[in-house]
C-alpha cells in the first residue's frame, strides 16, 4: 500500500511488517519516523543495508533491552529487497531520499500486502498529527486551537512547547501567551546555535551581524533548547554507550546527531549549566531592559570564550 504522509495518521499500522519512507523532505522523514516509533511503542535499533546483507545484529543500549524492537535501516537501495526474508517476523522501517513514485523500491513496497510505502513530501502539521503529539497533555479546546495555529509550520517548536507545558502544569487562559510564540530560527540564528555547540567563535562572529532585533529571543531560546538537549545527552552518555536519540524530548534527528556527538566531546556539564543560567538571564534583559544585539553578542561570546 502507498500513502502520502498526512494519511499516515488515519492508517492502521498493525498489519504491516515493513514501512518504507521515501521523498525529499527530511523533516517529514523525521516526523514519520517519530510517529511510527511512538505508535508502535517500540525502541529503534539501527542497521545499515550492509549489516543486513552480512546478517549482523544491531547493538542495543541498556534502555532498549526490555522494549519491543523496531529495526531502522536508512538510505537503502534496491538490493534490500533481496534481504527481506532474513527479517522473519521482525518489524522494520526503511528509508530512501532518492527513491521516487515509480522506482523499484516504491513499487515493491507499495505492492506488498505486508508493507506500507509512505511519501514524505512537505506538509504542514495536520490536526490529527497535532492531536497525536498532544495526546498526553490535558489542554483546553481554546488553548489547543491557539497552539495549533501558532505552530502549524513549526514542528520542532511545538515539540519543545509541549514539553514546557508538561513541566508547567495546567495552563490558565491568562498564561496562554507564555507558550504561543513561534520559535522558528533563521539560517543565521541556526548557524550561531551550531557554532556555539561546537565552540566555534569565528563562525558565531560571522553570523551575528546578520541577526535582526526580532530574532534575539528566538536565538536565545534556540540556544537554550540545544544546550538542554546537550546536557541531557551528557548525562545519558555516562550510563550507556548507545544514546537513545529518538527518545529525547524533543528527539535528536539523524541529521543533527553528528553535531551533538562532536559537541559532547567539547562541553562539560558545569559549563552547560552555567550557560543555561546565563541564557535565562539574557532573555529577561532583552525582554525587559531593551538589551540590543551588540551587547547581547558580547555577553554570549564571553560565555563561549570562558
Amino acid at each position: 500500500m502507498k500513502i502520502n504522509f498526512p494519511a499516515l495518521f488515519q492508517t492502521p499500522l498493525e498489519k504491516y511488517q515493513f514501512f518504507f519512507i521515501y521523498g525529499n523532505d527530511k523533516e517529514v522523514f523525521e516526523r514519520t519516523l517519530v510517529y511510527l516509533q511512538k505508535k508502535l511503542d517500540a525502541s529503534l535499533t539501527h542497521k545499515s543495508e550492509e549489516d543486513i546483507q552480512k546478517g549482523l545484529k544491531a547493538e542495543k543500549s541498556l534502555f532498549e533491552e526490555n522494549c519491543p524492537q523496531l529495526t531502522f535501516v536508512p538510505q537503502v537501495t534496491d538490493k534490500v529487497i533481496e534481504c527481506l526474508e532474513s527479517f522473519k517476523d521482525e518489524v522494520a522501517i526503511f528509508t530512501s531520499e532518492s527513491a521516487r513514485a515509480h522506482s523499484k523500491l516504491v513499487t515493491y513496497f507499495a505492492g506488498s500486502s505486508t508493507s506500507l510505502a509512505i511519501a514524505a513530501y512537505a506538509a504542514p502539521l495536520s490536526s490529527l498529527e497535532f492531536e497525536f503529539l498532544a495526546r498526553e497533555i490535558n489542554l483546553s479546546a481554546s488553548f489547543k486551537a491557539n497552539l495549533f495555529k501558532t505552530f502549524q509550520n513549526d514542528y520542532r517548536g511545538l515539540l519543545s512547547t509541549l514539553d514546557k507545558i508538561k513541566l508547567y502544569g495546567e495552563v490558565q487562559e491568562e498564561d496562554f501567551s507564555l507558550f504561543l510564540e513561534p520559535s522558528l530560527l533563521s539560517d543565521d540564528t541556526t548557524q550561531i546555535v551550531h557554532a556555539f555547540l561546537l565552540k566555534n567563535v569565528k563562525e558565531a562572529l560571522r553570523a551575528f551581524p546578520r541577526i535582526n532585533p526580532a530574532e534575539l529571543i528566538p536565538l536565545l531560546r534556540g540556544l537554550g533548547r540545544s544546550f538542554q538537549t546537550l546536557f541531557n545527552l551528557l548525562v545519558l552518555k555516562e550510563t550507556s554507550s548507545v544514546l537513545p536519540w529518538m527518545k529525547m524530548t524533543p528527539p535528536v534527528f539523524f541529521k543533527e546527531q553528528p553535531l551533538y556527538e562532536r559537541a559532547l566531546r567539547m562541553w562539560k556539564a558545569k559549563e552547560i549549566t552555567r550557560l543555561l543560567e546565563t541564557l535565562l538571564a539574557l532573555e529577561e534583559q532583552v525582554k525587559f531592559s531593551n538589551m540590543g544585539a551588540a551587547l547581547l553578542q558580547r555577553r554570549l561570546l564571553h560565555c563561549l570564550k570562558n
